[in-house]
C-alpha cells in the first residue's frame, strides 16, 4: 500500500514538516542542486527541506551531462561556484562577496561516493571555480550517519555557505532541518530515539 503524502512538503503525512517552516528564504546567491537519483525518495532528504525554505534553488536530478543540459546552461553564465573539495578549492572563510561575485552555487547531493560520481561524470563542473569549508560547522544531522568526520548535510552545506557568503540568517533552515529530525524520530521507541538525539559522537 502506497503511503499517503503531504501535498504540500511532499513528507509522509506521518512525519509532515509543514508546522515547522517558517517564512521562505530570499536567498541572494542562486542554489543550483545536482541531485543523485537515489536521493529523490529517500525519507531524510534535507534538499526537499531546501526547497520548501529557500526562494532561489534549483534541483535537476541524474547521473550522466545529458541529465544535466539546463543546468549547463546555468554553468555557462559568468559567476557561478561549484562546492566540492579539492586542492584548487578556495576556502570559503577567505573570500567575501565584495571580492568574489557568486551568483549560482553549483552543490552535489548524495552520499560521498555518490557525490564524487557526479563529479566525476561531469567533466564540465571541473571547470567551475571551486569552494570548500576550511571550518565547517559540527553536523547536527544525528538521523543520517556522517560518512565522513567533516560530512554536513546538503542542507548543512548550503545553509553554511548562504550564511558566511550571503551574511542570511541560517535559523529558518534549521529549525526545518530540527522539525524534520523530531518527525523523523517521534514513532521511534525511547531508547532509540534517545541515541540519535544524543549522538555526540556524529560530524
Amino acid at each position: 500500500m502506497k503511503r499517503s503524502t503531504c501535498k504540500i512538503c511532499h513528507f509522509s503525512v506521518k512525519t509532515c514538516v509543514c508546522d515547522h517552516i517558517s517564512n521562505v528564504i530570499a536567498n541572494k546567491t542562486h542554489i543550483v542542486v545536482l541531485q543523485h537519483p537515489s536521493e529523490v525518495t529517500a525519507a531524510k532528504n534535507t534538499v526537499r527541506l531546501l526547497s520548501l525554505q529557500l526562494k532561489n534553488i534549483h534541483i535537476f536530478v541524474g547521473e550522466t551531462p545529458s541529465d544535466f543540459l539546463d543546468a549547463q546552461a546555468i554553468a555557462k553564465q559568468n559567476h557561478c561556484a561549484l562546492l566540492y573539495p579539492g586542492e584548487n578549492a578556495t576556502a570559503l572563510e577567505n573570500i567575501t562577496s565584495k571580492e568574489t561575485r557568486i551568483d549560482y552555487l553549483f552543490v552535489l547531493d548524495g552520499t560521498w561516493k555518490k557525490a564524487h560520481k557526479l563529479a566525476m561524470l561531469n567533466p564540465w563542473l571541473i571547470e567551475l571555480p571551486r569552494i570548500s569549508f576550511s571550518s565547517a560547522p559540527k553536523n547536527q544531522y544525528t538521523i543520517r550517519k556522517a560518512e565522513q568526520q567533516y560530512s554536513l548535510s546538503t542542507l548543512e552545506a548550503c545553509a553554511y555557505f548562504l550564511t558566511v557568503y550571503d551574511t542570511m540568517d541560517p535559523k529558518p533552515l534549521y529549525k526545518l532541518l530540527q522539525g524534520m529530525i523530531t518527525e523523523q524520530t517521534k514513532f521511534m521507541p525511547p531508547h532509540v530515539r534517545e541515541r540519535y538525539l544524543d549522538n555526540d559522537d556524529s560530524a
